[in-house]
């Protein structure tokens, strides 16, 4: 459960930068449909590397923060300790 709260405070800095603006003005100024952008705000799916790019440059906040699930998931298998095999 607590992955979940995570994507959902992370993903809420998308509405908290949609404002005032409906899901499918923000849509259609990033030339996607608004089920897409929904899905972004809500966690189902990742945007494209450079449509994340562009969303960091206009909101000004890293996309690391953004769409932290992303890639929290590749961090996670850093993490983890290398198993040691023995001959």
């Amino acid at each position: 459960m607590g992955d979940w709260m995570e994507v959902m405070i992370v993903r809420e800095k998308l509405t908290e930068f949609r404002g005032e603006r409906t899901q499918e003005e923000m849509a259609g100024l990033y030339g996607v449909s608004q089920q897409l952008w929904s899905k972004w705000e809500r966690g189902a799916c990742c945007p494209s590397p450079a449509m994340m790019k562009q969303l960091e440059v206009d909101t000004g906040i890293p996309m690391e923060t953004l769409f932290f699930d992303a890639f929290n998931n590749q961090m996670e298998l850093k993490d983890e300790p290398a198993t040691k095999t023995t001959a």
